[in-house]
């Protein structure tokens, strides 16, 4: 081993130490160390490597800019190796850092560029998330139809792998997607997949989220409800998915998901004329609230009581 390798090995274990202690400075000071060693010995696969590095500490202190400056030059290195894997994951934290910025046209050129290398080096799973990543810049587009294009094709390669916590959260934002579109029932049928799956592994909070936005759906469709069968059914549909949330975040100890769960249950109770039940909900969020420390939520729900009060009064 030459000195000038035991020295990038010496200055890569200081930055290993500084990056524990969250010195990132003195991180940083060492990598550029290393960079200027791998440059002097010629050796462009370490120099690509560390400025990659480099570029992933400033992602991690938010300096997104100065991050796009050095994986711009580790992508110049690994394209002087030949080295195509590398290529295309430069390229693809590329795009996602140009979406953060909201430069979304940049974004799609770097994402397509890293999903392109992904299929000519038959890298499925890269084809997946960066077919992920391009429809999570679609969604912020509003070209919804075209995001959901993009999402169905990467659940696709979830399916392929058999990547169960992929497929999940893919199903999850295709689901987002439909949402978007104001496609309701398709939007619940990916969210009920996604339940499945996170049942399955034992994912209890996530389960709590996509029932709650399930809940949450069936609760707006009642409300956009032209017939009033219907809309009682969708009510009841929400009732279902908050019961079953509000289980769920006891479960988990979530006082302020329950206290809102409460509320909503309230809420669809008092849609459907049953002030009763309504107001049992209201006081039971109100007790949560004020547990909570949340005064305004609080003075929310009791006014809430009061208006079932009136509108129970009326109709008796």
């Amino acid at each position: 081993m030459s000195s000038q390798q035991i020295d990038q090995t010496e200055l890569l274990r200081k930055v290993r130490l500084a990056l524990q202690s969250q010195d990132y400075q003195s991180a940083i000071t060492f990598l550029q160390q290393t960079v200027e060693l791998a440059r002097d010995a010629g050796d462009i696969a370490a120099e690509g490597r560390h400025l990659g590095n480099l570029a992933l500490i400033y992602y991690r202190l938010n300096q997104p800019d100065q991050a796009l400056e050095y994986f711009e030059q580790a992508l110049d290195r690994a394209r002087r190796e030949g080295d195509r894997v590398t290529e295309g994951g430069l390229l693809g934290n590329m795009g996602n850092i140009l979406r953060e910025l909201r430069r979304h046209r940049e974004a799609i050129h770097y994402l397509n560029q890293a999903l392109l290398i992904a299929q000519e080096i038959g890298d499925t799973r890269g084809r997946g998330i960066w077919l992920g990543n391009l429809a999570l810049v679609h969604d912020d587009l509003n070209d919804g139809q075209q995001a959901a294009d993009l999402h169905l094709k990467a659940i696709q390669v979830a399916r392929e792998l058999q990547d169960q916590r992929g497929l999940a959260s893919r199903l999850g934002n295709l689901g987002n997607t439909y949402v978007s579109m104001s496609a309701y029932q398709d939007a619940i049928a990916q969210f009920l997949e996604a339940v499945s799956i996170y049942q399955a592994l034992g994912e209890k909070r996530e389960v709590a989220l996509r029932m709650g936005v399930i809940g949450n759906l069936y609760n707006e469709m009642a409300r956009a409800a032209t017939a009033d069968d219907q809309a009682f059914d969708h009510f009841d549909a929400a009732l279902h998915y908050y019961r079953q949330t509000l289980e769920l975040a006891r479960e988990l100890g979530d006082m302020l998901s329950e206290a809102n769960l409460l509320r909503g249950i309230g809420n669809v109770y008092g849609n459907t004329g049953r002030f009763d039940d309504a107001i049992h909900f209201f006081q039971l969020a109100v007790d949560s609230f004020s547990a909570l420390g949340m005064k305004e939520q609080q003075a929310e729900t009791e006014h809430s009581i009061q208006m079932a009060i009136e509108y129970r009064d009326r109709v008796s």
